[in-house]
C-alpha cells in the first residue's frame, strides 16, 4: 500500500480532508492504517506544493477517530 498523506480534519460536509504526501488519482480507493476501507478521492485541491485530498467517506459516523492518523492507497 502506498502512503497518501495525514488526515488534516472533517469538513462540514463530512469529507475527509488530508494533507497529501503523495497525490492519488480521483475515484482511487483510501484505506486506513488498519487497511480499512473508508472512502474515496473525489478532490485534489490547494496549491501544487502543499495539496489537500478530499475524501467521501463510506460512513459518515466516527470520522473523527482518522484525524492525525495516516491513510493509504492500494
Amino acid at each position: 500500500m502506498k502512503l497518501v498523506g495525514v488526515v488534516s480534519h472533517i469538513s462540514k460536509s463530512k469529507k475527509i480532508i488530508i494533507k497529501a504526501e503523495n497525490i492519488p488519482n480521483l475515484n482511487s480507493e483510501v484505506f486506513s492504517e488498519e487497511k480499512e476501507p473508508i472512502g474515496m478521492v473525489i478532490d485534489i485541491m490547494g496549491p501544487v506544493n502543499n495539496p489537500f485530498i478530499s475524501v467521501k467517506p463510506y460512513k459518515k459516523e466516527n470520522l473523527e477517530r482518522f484525524i492525525n492518523k495516516k491513510v493509504y492507497i492500494k
